[in-house]
Protein backbone atom coordinates (compact mmCIF):
# COMPACT_ATOMS: atom_id res chain seq x y z
CA UNK A 1 0.00 0.00 0.00
CA UNK A 2 0.94 3.83 -0.63
CA UNK A 3 1.29 6.39 2.00
CA UNK A 4 -2.22 8.12 2.40
CA UNK A 5 -2.45 11.94 0.73
CA UNK A 6 -3.30 13.30 4.31
CA UNK A 7 -2.49 10.54 7.22
CA UNK A 8 -5.25 12.94 9.51
CA UNK A 9 -7.88 13.00 7.14
CA UNK A 10 -7.87 8.93 7.24
CA UNK A 11 -8.12 9.33 11.42
CA UNK A 12 -10.87 11.36 10.59
CA UNK A 13 -12.96 9.36 7.74
CA UNK A 14 -12.51 6.26 10.52
CA UNK A 15 -13.95 8.40 13.23
CA UNK A 16 -17.09 9.49 11.47
CA UNK A 17 -17.72 5.89 9.75
CA UNK A 18 -17.81 4.77 13.37
CA UNK A 19 -20.03 7.68 14.28
CA UNK A 20 -22.33 7.28 11.45
CA UNK A 21 -22.23 3.83 11.87
CA UNK A 22 -22.11 2.37 14.94
CA UNK A 23 -23.04 -0.91 14.30
CA UNK A 24 -20.18 -1.33 11.34
CA UNK A 25 -20.17 -2.03 8.02
CA UNK A 26 -19.29 -5.33 5.96
CA UNK A 27 -17.19 -5.87 2.74
CA UNK A 28 -18.53 -8.18 -0.04
CA UNK A 29 -18.10 -8.32 -3.53
CA UNK A 30 -22.35 -8.31 -3.70
CA UNK A 31 -22.60 -5.11 -2.03
CA UNK A 32 -25.70 -2.86 -3.46
CA UNK A 33 -25.01 -1.20 -6.46
CA UNK A 34 -27.66 1.33 -7.08
CA UNK A 35 -29.36 3.43 -4.93
CA UNK A 36 -32.76 1.94 -5.00
CA UNK A 37 -30.65 -1.53 -3.81
CA UNK A 38 -28.93 0.18 -0.65
CA UNK A 39 -32.10 2.20 0.29
CA UNK A 40 -33.66 -1.44 0.31
CA UNK A 41 -31.21 -3.14 2.59
CA UNK A 42 -30.62 -0.43 4.97
CA UNK A 43 -34.39 0.50 5.28
CA UNK A 44 -34.74 -3.46 5.69
CA UNK A 45 -32.56 -2.57 8.82
CA UNK A 46 -29.67 -4.60 7.48
CA UNK A 47 -25.95 -3.72 8.19
CA UNK A 48 -24.26 -1.61 5.32
CA UNK A 49 -22.46 -3.27 2.39
CA UNK A 50 -19.70 -1.76 0.95
CA UNK A 51 -17.70 -2.95 -2.36
CA UNK A 52 -14.71 -4.65 -1.85
CA UNK A 53 -13.14 -4.02 -5.19
CA UNK A 54 -11.38 -0.76 -6.87
CA UNK A 55 -9.54 0.04 -3.53
CA UNK A 56 -5.77 -0.73 -4.50
CA UNK A 57 -4.81 2.46 -5.84
CA UNK A 58 -6.27 5.35 -3.47
CA UNK A 59 -6.10 8.34 -2.11
CA UNK A 60 -6.25 6.38 1.54
CA UNK A 61 -3.41 4.33 0.86
CA UNK A 62 -5.40 1.48 2.99
CA UNK A 63 -7.69 -0.66 2.09
CA UNK A 64 -9.31 -0.31 5.19
CA UNK A 65 -10.26 3.17 5.07
CA UNK A 66 -10.96 3.29 1.70
CA UNK A 67 -14.27 0.97 2.71
CA UNK A 68 -14.78 2.86 6.16
CA UNK A 69 -15.24 6.13 3.69
CA UNK A 70 -17.62 3.85 0.83
CA UNK A 71 -19.44 3.00 3.93
CA UNK A 72 -19.90 6.91 5.10
CA UNK A 73 -20.30 7.95 1.79
CA UNK A 74 -23.23 5.13 1.27
CA UNK A 75 -24.51 6.18 4.64
CA UNK A 76 -24.64 10.27 3.20
CA UNK A 77 -26.38 8.66 -0.13
CA UNK A 78 -29.02 6.72 2.04
CA UNK A 79 -29.37 9.08 5.08
CA UNK A 80 -29.60 12.60 2.59
CA UNK A 81 -31.62 10.82 -0.59
CA UNK A 82 -29.51 11.58 -2.28
CA UNK A 83 -29.21 8.48 -5.47
CA UNK A 84 -26.30 7.37 -7.39
CA UNK A 85 -26.75 10.23 -10.34
CA UNK A 86 -23.93 12.99 -10.83
CA UNK A 87 -26.27 15.38 -9.01
CA UNK A 88 -26.38 12.40 -6.28
CA UNK A 89 -22.76 12.47 -5.67
CA UNK A 90 -22.23 16.13 -5.68
CA UNK A 91 -25.21 16.10 -2.75
CA UNK A 92 -23.57 13.05 -1.10
CA UNK A 93 -19.89 14.83 -0.95
CA UNK A 94 -21.04 18.41 0.25
CA UNK A 95 -23.02 15.97 3.41
CA UNK A 96 -19.59 14.06 3.63
CA UNK A 97 -17.93 18.01 3.72
CA UNK A 98 -21.36 19.19 6.23
CA UNK A 99 -20.20 16.36 8.29
CA UNK A 100 -16.32 16.94 8.47
CA UNK A 101 -17.34 20.88 9.18
CA UNK A 102 -19.79 19.70 12.30
CA UNK A 103 -16.85 17.38 13.93
CA UNK A 104 -13.63 19.54 13.53
CA UNK A 105 -14.85 23.54 12.89
CA UNK A 106 -14.14 25.39 9.64
CA UNK A 107 -10.09 25.50 8.96
CA UNK A 108 -7.75 25.68 6.33
CA UNK A 109 -7.75 21.78 6.88
CA UNK A 110 -10.95 20.88 6.80
CA UNK A 111 -11.05 22.74 3.36
CA UNK A 112 -8.02 21.22 1.94
CA UNK A 113 -9.80 17.84 3.00
CA UNK A 114 -12.83 19.26 1.16
CA UNK A 115 -10.90 19.80 -2.08
CA UNK A 116 -9.87 16.02 -1.70
CA UNK A 117 -12.84 14.68 -0.92
CA UNK A 118 -14.62 17.00 -3.90
CA UNK A 119 -11.75 15.64 -6.60
CA UNK A 120 -12.25 12.06 -5.17
CA UNK A 121 -16.27 11.40 -5.37
CA UNK A 122 -17.25 14.33 -7.71
CA UNK A 123 -14.12 14.60 -10.13
CA UNK A 124 -14.35 10.70 -10.77
CA UNK A 125 -18.07 11.17 -11.05
CA UNK A 126 -17.68 13.97 -13.77
CA UNK A 127 -15.05 11.34 -15.28
CA UNK A 128 -17.52 8.60 -15.40
CA UNK A 129 -20.37 10.55 -16.78
CA UNK A 130 -17.84 11.79 -19.82
CA UNK A 131 -16.12 8.18 -20.49
CA UNK A 132 -18.44 5.35 -19.06
CA UNK A 133 -15.73 4.45 -16.66
CA UNK A 134 -13.42 5.10 -13.64
CA UNK A 135 -10.18 6.13 -13.59
CA UNK A 136 -7.92 3.24 -13.88
CA UNK A 137 -5.82 4.65 -11.03
CA UNK A 138 -7.78 6.29 -8.80
CA UNK A 139 -4.57 7.61 -6.83
CA UNK A 140 -3.57 9.43 -9.85
CA UNK A 141 -6.67 11.04 -11.55
CA UNK A 142 -7.22 12.59 -7.69
CA UNK A 143 -3.58 14.33 -7.75
CA UNK A 144 -4.15 15.17 -11.55
CA UNK A 145 -7.59 16.72 -10.50
CA UNK A 146 -6.34 18.60 -7.56
CA UNK A 147 -3.97 20.21 -9.90
CA UNK A 148 -6.38 20.43 -13.04
CA UNK A 149 -9.44 19.23 -13.47
CA UNK A 150 -10.00 20.24 -17.10
CA UNK A 151 -6.50 17.97 -17.93
CA UNK A 152 -7.73 15.40 -15.54
CA UNK A 153 -11.25 14.79 -17.33
CA UNK A 154 -9.76 13.99 -21.07
CA UNK A 155 -8.55 10.84 -19.10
Amino acid sequence: MKSPFDPSLNVAILHIAARQLPNGFDVSDDAPDTYEKLKAHLCAGKRMIVWSGGSDATVYGHRSVNFAFRAWHDFCHWDGGHDFTLEGEIAACEMQCQHLFEFYGDSERIQVWCSLLRAEIVGQALFFHRHKRFPDDQRSFVAAYLVDPDIALIG
